[in-house]
């Protein structure tokens, strides 16, 4: 089997060069900063694995983590708090998903400085509301009439930001008095013509 740099340099090698070495500059920020950026590594070494109980197939997000979740405003301007990150969506076993974001609790955990104490709390909170909402039937809707703590902060902030102010931080003007997005290397990096 290859080595673990060999395994990420093949699945990143049709990348754009100039993202790759962006990418790989983050992954070095800490364990969680990997992970993220390592997701094919984490599934690969899962599937090899068969200690897991057989869980039944479903679409997955495919790459659960702390850092998935956020609020937003659909296009019916109301606000929700929900998974955003879909690129890795696949069919396959129910558990991987849980195991991913636990996965996840314990190394952004680790690399935040949280104790080992309320790690194994936050984990152990995850699981339980897991197993109840599975237990329900369904997942229900997060309002913000019912939504508690840092989630509802993120909620009110959302409710208050309006359309024109986001797009006047991401744009400049452009010729003519058009709009362009702002090139900041990070989020947004311009495109060479070729």
């Amino acid at each position: 089997m290859a080595s673990i740099p060999e395994r990420i340099k093949e699945f990143n090698e049709s990348r754009l060069q100039e993202f790759t070495a962006m990418k790989y500059e983050l992954m070095a920020g800490n364990a969680f900063r990997f992970f993220r950026g390592t997701c094919h590594l984490f599934y690969e070494d899962l599937r090899r694995n068969d200690s897991l109980p057989l869980s039944p197939a479903t679409w997955i997000s495919g790459d659960l983590h702390l850092e998935n979740f956020g609020t937003y405003k659909g296009d019916n301007r109301l606000v929700y708090f929900d998974l955003n990150d879909f690129d890795e969506g696949v069919l396959a076993p129910a558990a991987w998903e849980v195991v991913r974001m636990v996965t996840s609790i314990f190394t952004g955990c680790e690399s935040l400085g949280i104790s080992e104490k309320e790690t194994m709390e936050l984990a152990r909170l995850f699981l339980e509301v897991y197993a109840a909402t599975l237990d329900k039937g369904k997942a229900r809707y997060l309002e913000i009439e019912t939504a508690h703590g840092i989630v509802r902060l993120f909620m009110e902030k959302i409710c208050q930001r309006k359309q024109k102010e986001l797009i006047r931080q991401r744009t400049e003007e452009g010729k003519k008095g058009s709009l362009r997005l702002k090139i900041d290397k990070g989020a947004i990096s311009p495109l060479k013509k070729a």
